[in-house]
C-alpha cells in the first residue's frame, strides 16, 4: 500500500501496528512515534476509498486545505487511488505530527 510506504518513509522511528478493527473494516493501521500515535489508514468495505488522518491534524500545516471532517483534533483525506495521494504533503504532515510531540 503506497500510503504506509510513504508515511514510513518519512522518518526511521516512525512504527506501525493494528490497533482496531471492526466487523465492517477492511483494514485498520496506527503509525506511531514513541508509542505516541500520530496518524492512521482506515477503510471500510462499503466505501470506495482509503482514509489518511492525523490525530493532530487541527495543529498541522495544511496550505491546500486538503483535511476533512469536524473533530476537535483528528483529520483525514480521502484517497481513492494512488494518483491522489499528496506524497509530499504526507510526509511533510509526518514529520510535523513528530515534532510537535517533541516539544
Amino acid at each position: 500500500m503506497r500510503l504506509r510506504e510513504i508515511i514510513l518513509s518519512a522518518d526511521i522511528e516512525i512504527k506501525e501496528t493494528i490497533r482496531w478493527t471492526t466487523r465492517r473494516s477492511g483494514f485498520g493501521l496506527i503509525f506511531t512515534y514513541e508509542k505516541d500515535n500520530i496518524a492512521f489508514i482506515y477503510t471500510y468495505v462499503t466505501v470506495d476509498y482509503v482514509s489518511l488522518g492525523f490525530f493532530f491534524a487541527t495543529e498541522l500545516q495544511d496550505p491546500k486545505q486538503l483535511f476533512q471532517g469536524t473533530g476537535a483534533r483528528m483529520r483525514h483525506i480521502k484517497v481513492r487511488s494512488e494518483t491522489d495521494i499528496p506524497e509530499a504533503q504526507v510526509k511533510a504532515w509526518a514529520k510535523e505530527a513528530m515534532k510537535l510531540l517533541r516539544e
